[in-house]
């Protein structure tokens, strides 16, 4: 079997690359922040594209591997928000326990003065 360097290693890189751009971005697509945005177009649009038979046949098995390799993240995605659970990204933001507005528990020797 011969290993076509463009689609075999070119997809998942350039998958890799949308990925971690998308993490870095703050902005949101819809609903969705981009990084689950990109994730799902390019499972859901890379998987159409290539059962359609868009683009320049040299170029449809880089299509379907793209989606192939942003299949995992987007079914993992999928999945998360089913169970109601939130994706690491956002937990560590959002998970985190507010005092606000009652006040903060005070330490055993808070507030003694050593003389």
């Amino acid at each position: 079997m011969r290993l076509d360097l463009v689609s075999d290693v070119g997809a998942p890189a350039a998958v890799t690359v949308a990925n971690i751009m998308a993490r870095a971005s703050t902005k949101n697509i819809g609903p969705w922040p981009a990084a689950d945005a990109v994730t799902y177009a390019m499972a859901i649009g890379g998987y159409a594209a290539a059962y359609m038979g868009w683009g320049p046949p040299n170029m449809q098995p880089f299509v379907k591997n793209v989606a192939i390799a942003a299949a995992p993240l987007a079914f993992e995605k999928i999945y998360n928000q089913l169970r109601g659970g939130m994706t690491s990204r956002v937990s560590g933001a959002r998970m985190r326990v507010s005092r606000y507005p009652g006040p903060a528990n005070e330490g055993p020797f808070q507030g003694v003065r050593l003389v």
